[in-house]
């Protein structure tokens, strides 16, 4: 595997997208998802990344790539269509020990953007080492029919869970058991027909007192149920 996967933190930071595009505004809109600050390097832009900057979402740097563009940023994405733009962003992130990003030319990349499905707080990451995208594509699309929106209220139980396991000082190994039931159980399928009732009964029983499904509204579909100490 030439690649190594990872998920990076660019909460508050600043990430430079190089190219006005709808490529480059769906990259932007990838960044903007994750809390980074995003910097569009292009002198013309979608109307979507115009009114992004416009209300002020997205810093737009009207002109075309050049030196000093990319100080200052964490992460650079290459969406020119411009091959020697790309080149030249390429060149530049590598000289400034930034991790970059180009578009289909995997050569130009000292990271590339895996195909993803979130759910909540669930992420499953898919790549072919940029090797084939549309079969990432199509692994995706099959594991997004599996996978529906209730592993995110399911993630987020699980995570509650842990933390209130955490604070009261259990051991790992009482902990990891009481877990690893939780994963077992039918909380998934209790999700899945929004019986709040059993799930409470569920929850109690692993857990103890004190610890329930929030009951904001329906579990099924955006899954907005938090699970409380």
């Amino acid at each position: 595997m030439r690649y190594y996967p990872v998920f990076l933190d660019i909460r508050g930071k600043r990430c430079a997208v190089v190219g006005g595009g709808k490529v480059a505004e769906r990259k932007a809109l990838g960044l903007l998802s994750a809390g980074a600050l995003v910097s569009v390097i292009s002198p013309r832009l979608t109307v979507r990344l115009k009114g992004l900057a416009l209300a002020g979402k997205v810093e737009h740097i009207s002109r075309r790539f050049e030196k000093g563009c990319l100080k200052g940023a964490a992460i650079v994405i290459a969406a020119s269509d411009s091959k020697d733009v790309n080149a030249a962003v390429f060149k530049e992130a590598a000289r400034r020990g930034i991790p970059v990003n180009t578009v289909d030319d995997p050569a130009l990349c000292s990271f590339i953007v895996p195909s993803a499905i979130e759910r909540g707080d669930l992420t499953i990451a898919i790549s072919t080492g940029g090797k084939a995208p549309a079969l990432a594509k199509r692994v995706r699309e099959y594991l997004e029919k599996i996978i529906g929106m209730e592993y995110a209220l399911f993630t987020e139980i699980i995570g509650a869970a842990r933390n209130n396991l955490l604070k009261r000082g259990v051991n790992r190994v009482k902990k990891e058991r009481v877990i690893n039931a939780l994963i077992d159980s039918p909380l998934l399928d209790l999700i899945r027909a929004n019986d709040r009732t059993k799930i409470d009964a569920l929850l109690k029983n692993l857990l103890g007192e004190g610890f329930s499904s929030s009951p904001a509204s329906d579990m099924r579909g955006q899954a907005p149920i938090k699970a409380k100490k």
